[in-house]
């Protein structure tokens, strides 16, 4: 493009954009809807508690509720005199609650009503009908974003078609109009749909692809077919980014099966995604080969928050825009892009910001491209001012109508809500031209691509930056995937591995060996390791006690150096480490990733917190005394971890005690002997004296107990069972003869955690959460749910969609991609496993089970059992496997009651929507770690400290500030610094 076509498009977008500014002036007001905009976007904590509210209505049950859940969001937020008014006289005086809740019905119904066109196929048909006559076309979107059980996609599905058929049953008696009609390119299909993918297919995800597309074509054929049969136009609606490659994909090939070349379909391009305009490029490509045009919808996209929200927490690269000006100069850009494409592409235009729109009129127009060569399109309910100034300057425009009731519709209308509130909204265009010309201009982009990240370098000990949990891998990225495939392949044709102790710096083999095989393939041997027993702990106990008064004696700084390196080291083996956790410990991909993660995060956390404390505790120095509190190592510490976290359980004990001056012995699981010797190689690449890590590989009867018992170690660090828990605590209290210590025991000792749902609980979200909490890493987590406690009034509800999740679950071994289960770690889990299913159903009913898996490992189903007595020995023993027991409750106060009747006290967690219920659950169940309307598995080090109380564990929390002090000891020094009548100024005060 030249620079003066540039400048006469230029002329030309201003001169549309003003047009249609003045148009959208006049005409009728929603001014109720406009009052009630302006008086939540000037008050940003109302706003919150009011979309809350909003969020949670469908979920109330009756006039009381309504009432409770209008109390509970609006009293704490600033709202005006006449309404806190208003509240506090409903709560006084008779029928004053059903008053309220009448008026709060009536308001969120009218604000729904707004923008969703209709519950029902009826009402969908009528509404757009009345767009027709008035000179807009329409797109129908049917509500339902979120399906998690097959039941639930198929049910989507069939609406779909049936919508469709009602639509197209209409469409011949709407009148004629050239314009909305047909374009330069043919004629235009009267009925038009635009189809969700996510609410075609629960697996549509980057780690279950396959499934995902293969599920969402099953289901989407039929749609397709029925388009084809009424002349229908389809689009797939693009959603969140996790989710774009796959839509894209699935829209390629669907058009490319027989019977659908010549369909009118098309797909939605999001403007705030960076990759925006590579896709669309790529997409108009392909659309050259074939033999009837596109539809491609240009929208700036509605997941922004969401999008920063996710990449922000989990430190990955923002895939969108993070200012409003580049998103708005990407959409020109893209714009551009597909008018050049046109004849291949029908382009839609969908905004409602009036520049974006004006500049898309004016480009086509310079490419002499006609106006009907092309559409805008609307929201429903949205800028009807602007609507009318479009149709006005003879554009054809499309009007985006969702359908459906209310309760799936909550999530569309806080998107709708958030969008018109929004402080830089066009929708909130004011009369001042000032403010137009403004909102106007050209939108400078600064293109804020990110910038290439370095390669990483160990953390420098002596400035370290403010500590942050390593990235997981962002599996939505293609890369990502294909780098961790390639490491799966390479660690399945590795050879089997020859592991050796460690003591002194030294390899030490013995005459037992422990073999450790895959347990998804249990003909496999993935490792042959030393099996130590008695003899080598004695020799690694005397090792260490040589090798810890040197490293005692270094400063912390230099101590969290190694740390750092040991970091570093596992940072750039991290697809390959995880890779063996896939094959010797049985975990998925997204399993295996996370443990490697959290033993980086526990060398890069504890070593910072290693620097803290060596400044010293904070006392007081009166006058003429100084007093200094400081930390000394304790001495040998030996740990003994388990086989479920292989890499992070150890790598957090063993750097926890050496960031604080000790020495190791570290006794790994039997299970896991070869992940356990990485951590070895990790250290001593980072430069760890030797003798100062010692790893004995052997049973827990032997080499455990002889280090539980040896009057050498001082510190006995454990995760593992209550039962052999409580034996280290009760053996570990014994003084032997020349002892001069008495043994601290740190004991993680597992849970029967419990997740609570409210009867407002946002049931898409607790559904996936349950499920993932359960049978995530086959339930094989001190942390997971074992039981769920329902209340009531969504009990029936709940159980249906937890089944029909639970049959989703793809069991198979976990090199596949798509494994969202794997096996079980060794044959006596496998038989206990079963037993206990086959118990369970004596005690109550199996509701549900999803696959066995395969039988070359020790596989167990997932199973959800029902119908219990919460005092049953399902209902209250630890299973540590894919076993979710489902218990019902009367009330949420009753839920509390049985979720905390354990006496353990690990992890635990509530979904609800009343901030009072989660204030309470918050103070009254049993649990160290409480989630709240999330999953109760994943903490990460720093952020969610980890550990809990009663039979669940003694000590401090893993990953937080006061878990080094039990790696110490503190002393006092005092000093009296007055000598011959003298002090130093400062002890005086002065």
């Amino acid at each position: 493009m030249t620079l003066a076509s540039a400048d006469a498009i230029e002329r030309d977008t201003q001169a549309i954009a003003r047009a249609l500014a003045a148009g959208r002036q006049t005409g009728g007001r929603d001014r109720f809807g406009e009052a009630a905009m302006g008086w939540v976007t000037r008050r940003p904590d109302l706003k919150t508690q009011l979309f809350r509210l909003v969020d949670v209505f469908p979920a109330a049950t009756d006039d009381r509720d309504v009432l409770r859940h209008v109390v509970e969001y609006l009293e704490p937020a600033q709202i005006p005199f006449l309404l806190r008014t208003a509240l506090a006289t409903a709560k006084r005086i008779p029928g004053g609650a059903a008053i309220t809740a009448a008026v709060a019905r009536r308001s969120i119904q009218r604000m729904a009503r707004q923008f969703i066109a209709g519950e029902d196929a009826t009402e969908a048909v009528a509404a757009v009908d009345k767009l027709w006559r008035s000179g807009s076309a329409a797109t129908v979107d049917l509500l339902g974003e979120k399906t998690v059980t097959a039941a639930e996609a198929d049910r989507y599905a069939g609406r779909v078609v049936e919508l469709l058929r009602a639509l197209a049953a209409a469409a011949p008696k709407w009148p004629s109009d050239p314009l909305l009609e047909g374009d330069d390119l043919g004629t235009l299909p009267r009925t038009n749909l635009s189809v969700k993918p996510t609410a075609l297919a629960p697996h549509l995800h980057p780690l279950t692809a396959e499934e995902g597309v293969d599920e969402a074509k099953r289901r989407l054929r039929p749609i397709l077919a029925a388009a084809v049969e009424h002349q229908a136009f389809v689009y797939l609606d693009m959603e969140q980014y996790d989710v774009k490659d796959l839509t894209l994909r699935l829209f390629r090939e669907l058009l490319e099966e027989p019977g659908f070349e010549t369909l009118d379909a098309g797909v939605v391009i999001q403007a705030y995604l960076r990759d925006s305009a590579a896709d669309l490029e790529a997409l108009c490509a392909w659309a050259k080969r074939r033999p009837r045009p596109i539809g491609i919808r240009l929208v700036k996209g509605a997941y922004w928050d969401a999008e920063t929200i996710v990449a922000e927490a989990e430190g990955w690269d923002a895939p969108v825009y993070l200012n409003k000006v580049d998103t708005d100069a990407n959409y020109e850009r893209c714009a551009a892009i597909l008018h050049d494409a046109h004849g291949s592409v029908r382009a839609a235009f969908a905004s409602h910001n009036l520049r974006s729109l004006a500049h898309a009129v004016a480009y086509a127009r310079a490419a002499g491209i006609p106006d009907d060569g092309y559409e805008l399109q609307m929201l429903y309910g949205m800028a009807g001012g602007a609507q009318r100034a479009i149709r006005g300057l003879g554009l054809r425009l499309r009007v985006y109508c969702p359908v459906g009731e209310l309760l799936p519709g909550m999530a569309y209308l806080v998107r709708r809500l958030l969008e018109n509130t929004a402080n830089e909204s066009f929708l909130r265009l004011a009369d001042a031209t000032s403010e137009l010309d403004e909102l106007l201009a050209p939108p400078r982009s600064a293109d804020d691509q990110p910038v290439a990240v370095a390669p990483s370098s160990p953390t420098d000990e002596h400035t370290p930056s403010p500590y942050e949990p390593e990235p997981l891998h962002p599996w939505r990225s293609r890369l990502a995937r294909e780098r961790f495939a390639n490491a799966v392949e390479m660690a399945d044709g590795r050879a089997t591995l020859e592991v050796t102790a460690l003591i002194g710096g030294e390899a030490v083999t013995t005459s037992e060996q422990l073999v450790s095989v895959d347990p998804a393939d249990t003909s496999r041997t993935v490792a042959v390791s030393a099996s130590c027993g008695p003899r080598e702990a004695d020799d690694a106990v005397a090792a260490a006690t040589t090798a810890q008064r040197g490293w005692g004696d270094l400063p912390a700084h230099a101590r969290a150096a190694v740390l750092f390196k040991a970091a570093d080291w596992m940072r750039q083996r991290r697809d390959g480490l995880a890779a063996l956790e896939v094959f010797e410990a049985g975990k998925p991909w997204k399993e295996a990733d996370a443990d490697i993660c959290e033993a980086i995060d526990f060398c890069e956390y504890y070593g910072r917190e290693a620097i803290r404390l060596a400044e010293g505790g904070v006392v007081q120095s009166p006058p003429g005394e100084d007093n200094r509190l400081g930390y000394r190592p304790k001495g040998v510490v030996a740990v003994i971890s388990p086989w479920n976290f292989p890499l992070a359980i150890p790598c957090g004990m063993v750097t926890a005690a050496l960031a604080t001056g000790n020495a190791v012995v570290l006794k790994p699981a039997e299970q896991t002997p070869a992940i356990a010797a990485r951590l070895g190689e990790a250290f001593a690449a980072a430069g760890l004296p030797a003798g100062v890590l010692n790893i004995v590989p052997g049973p827990g009867e032997t080499v455990g107990a002889a280090l539980v018992r040896h009057p050498g170690v001082h510190l006995i660090v454990f995760t593992g069972s209550v039962q052999v828990g409580l034996s280290i605590v009760a053996d570990a209290a014994a003084v032997a003869p020349g002892q001069r210590h008495v043994k601290r025991v740190i004991a993680e000792m597992g849970g029967k955690n419990a997740l609570v749902i409210d009867a407002d609980a946002d049931l898409d979200q607790a559904v996936p959460a349950a499920v993932y909490s359960a049978f995530g890493f086959a339930g094989q987590k001190c942390s997971a749910a074992s039981r769920l406690v329902v209340v009531d009034a969504v009990y029936d509800e709940l159980l249906e969609r937890l089944s029909g999740a639970t049959r989703e679950l793809v069991v198979a071994h976990p090199r596949e991609m798509g494994a969202h289960l794997g096996p079980v770690i060794d044959a006596d889990a496998h038989t206990r496993l079963l037993s206990t299913i086959e118990a369970a159903g004596t005690q109550g009913t199996i509701a549900a089970q999803g696959p066995a898996g395969p039988t070359t490992g020790w596989f167990v189903p997932p199973t959800v059992v029902t119908d219990v007595d919460p005092h049953a020995p399902v209902a209250t023993d630890e299973h540590f496997g894919p076993i979710l027991t489902v218990l019902r409750a009367r009330d949420f106060d009753h839920a509390l009651e049985v979720a905390s009747d354990t006496p353990f006290a690990l992890t635990g967690g509530v979904f609800s929507r009343s901030p009072v219920h989660i204030a309470e659950a918050s103070r009254r169940l049993r649990a160290g770690n409480i989630y709240v309307n999330r999953s109760i598995t994943g903490a990460v080090v720093g952020r969610q400290p980890f550990g809990g109380y009663g039979l669940s564990g003694v000590g401090s929390k893993a990953g937080g500030p006061d878990y080094l002090l039990q790696f110490v000891d503190p002393v006092t020094v005092t000093e009296n610094t007055v000598r011959q009548g003298f002090a130093p100024a400062q002890a005086k005060g002065v």
